[in-house]
């Protein structure tokens, strides 16, 4: 105290003021550093986790569009007359082959190649690009063969060290069933690549890799097809895993996220693994401690008014970019962050961004794609039937029948030509009103034929909606209803009326029955509507073509009473 006293108090103060402002300063810098530190590694894991999900949807829109090319491949007549043209040389199919495949809409940036491999052993080759690939082996054929469903295969490279990743499947004929052989698919890893090429940026590299630790895709092509014995890696069981560890000898943040269900259920047990480097990402703040040390040394308030400063600036946009990263994880996405700086923070402002942006056309693609399906579904489901072999069958048993004057199975085939004639119609969508009309009149025939005195039929139909177009085969479901579920379970014979009229700018029909009716709230309504799904047009499946060829506001409306009867409402826009 003695010694402290030789001082005057003026120094005292200062030298207090000097030692206390130091040590804050210390302790300010370290809290700071702490809780930037801490954002980083909040914000990287909730960034990683987003990333790596977007590209789990890029996966599966990658793989959606391969499936829909297979697709358009197995309905392909030109292809399955080729290969059943047995006057035909190997060479001369291969060429007619590749020319049809020419005339194909490819994905040349996803499909590298594609083999046909024939039951009698023999592999027909079509490469998009020219490159030389080498063809499947034995031991695959054989896994196609034993296999119900779609197999991937092996990876396989091409003369210029370029990767594809097999997936092969029975090559069936899709309208009769023959097995041709097996369709196998060769697609580009440069495809997978480009998904994820940039989600980490400068910080490190991610890869995807199989569950038995087969590298699948990698930015440097010479790993592609390699082992990773790494047991942080290997052993990763959680479908997202996130650590701090050691890789290949340096300080590694480690992100391994496993893929979906979805496609785990067509085989695809891969990895998405993210490796960055802590020296990298926190190059930042390594450079501001040593700034804030050097600013301690020439003046202890400049260093803490300086650093207080430096914290507050770093950490104000980390939150900002936390923040805007947990409303996107809560479903918003416009939360595209705007900002002046071009520091390293404005880099991963700058990837958050793109990745919102990207997400955004991701949800707008994965929609049109869904829509695609829907309609792509509803063709090949009306492309089933060969409409000129029905024609020809039923106009031959027609003759049949009327050679033997056998009048009632005459007028029974001939109604059913009318039928399958109007509602197959050239495989157009659109009808007049007064040919859906014929083409009820051709099934209430039939019925009456199996069902004679059991019904009388009513057609009101207004003479000005005659000509008019409508989506066809949206009356003669209800009326098989109203047949089977309202009149056949009631005694005594039933009325079934059609009544069609224009209402503004809609055609509206009823159809009304004074059959057995029942509640629309019980699981008898649920049954009744559900039961002509398995004939290719259910109640439901009128309903959605017409929601998604007019809008949600027309489709079918009912009305029933137990004991009394139903009536369905039907509203269309006029054409």
């Amino acid at each position: 105290m003695r010694y402290i006293r030789k001082f005057k108090i003026r120094n005292r103060i200062a030298i207090v003021l000097l030692l206390g402002l130091f040590l804050f300063s210390i302790v300010i810098f370290q809290v700071s550093k702490s809780v930037s530190q801490n954002v980083i590694h909040n914000y990287l894991y909730d960034y990683i986790s987003l990333s790596q999900k977007e590209m789990m949807v890029g996966i599966e829109l990658l793989i959606d569009a391969v499936n829909m090319f297979a697709v358009r491949m197995l309905v392909n007549q030109d292809i399955y007359s080729l290969f059943n043209n047995e006057q035909l040389s190997y060479h001369e199919k291969e060429e007619k082959l590749v020319y049809i495949l020419d005339e194909f809409l490819i994905y040349k940036n996803t499909i590298g190649a594609i083999v046909i491999a024939t039951e009698d052993g023999k592999l027909y080759s079509y490469s998009t690009d020219g490159v030389i690939i080498q063809e499947p082996d034995d031991i695959y054929i054989k896994q196609l063969e034993s296999s119900q469903t779609s197999v991937w295969g092996p990876i396989l490279k091409d003369m210029e060290g370029n990767s594809y990743i097999l997936l092969g499947r029975k090559y069936r004929n899709f309208y009769t069933g023959q097995n041709l052989g097996y369709l196998i698919l060769y697609i580009r890893e440069t495809a997978l690549l480009d998904i994820y090429a940039d989600i980490v940026g400068k910080w490190g590299h991610s890869f995807i890799l199989m569950e038995n630790g087969y590298i699948v895709s990698h930015p440097d092509k010479d790993k592609v097809g390699k082992i990773v014995i790494d047991d942080d890696i290997y052993h990763s069981t959680q479908d997202f895993d996130y650590k701090i560890t050691v890789y290949e000898g340096e300080p590694t943040i480690l992100a391994i996220y496993s893929l979906g269900e979805r496609l785990e259920r067509i085989g695809l047990n891969w990895k998405i693994v993210s490796i960055i480097s802590e020296k990298r990402l926190f190059q930042v703040i390594d450079n501001i401690k040593m700034y804030v040390f050097l600013m301690e040394i020439a003046i202890t308030i400049i260093v803490i008014l300086v650093s207080t400063r430096i914290a507050y600036t770093i950490t104000k946009p980390i939150v900002s970019l936390r923040d805007h990263v947990n409303k996107l994880g809560n479903g918003k996405t416009d939360v595209v962050l705007s900002t002046n700086a071009k520091d390293e923070i404005w880099e991963l402002e700058n990837s958050f961004n793109k990745m919102v942006v990207r997400i955004q056309d991701l949800i707008e693609r994965n929609n049109q794609e869904k829509e695609k399906q829907k309609e792509m579904e509803l063709i090949a489901l009306q492309a089933q039937i060969n409409p000129h072999f029905i024609y020809n069958t039923l106009d031959a048993i027609g003759w049949m029948a009327k050679l033997k004057k056998e009048t009632e199975i005459e007028r029974m085939v001939m109604a059913l030509s009318t039928f399958f004639r109007t509602s197959l119609h050239k495989g157009e969508q659109y009808i007049m009103v007064k040919e859906e009309i014929e083409l009820v009149e051709s099934y209430v025939t039939i019925e009456k034929m199996r069902f004679p005195e059991k019904f009388d039929i009513i057609y009101n139909i207004s003479d000005e909606i005659r000509d008019c177009l409508m989506l066809k085969i949206i009356l003669q479901p209800l009326v098989e209803n109203a047949i089977k579920h309202g009149i056949s379970e009631k005694e005594g014979k039933g009325l079934i009326t059609i009544n069609g009229y224009a209402e503004d700018e809609d055609l509206v029909f009823e159809v009304i029955d004074d059959g057995v009716g029942f509640d629309v709230c019980t699981k008898e309504f649920q049954a009744a509507y559900n039961h002509i799904k398995r004939s290719g047009y259910g109640l439901r499946n009128v309903d959605e073509r017409i929601k998604l060829e007019y809008g949600d506001d027309y489709g079918l409306k009912f009305e029933s009473e137990k004991g009394k009867g139903t009536r369905v409402y039907v509203r269309l826009k006029i054409k």
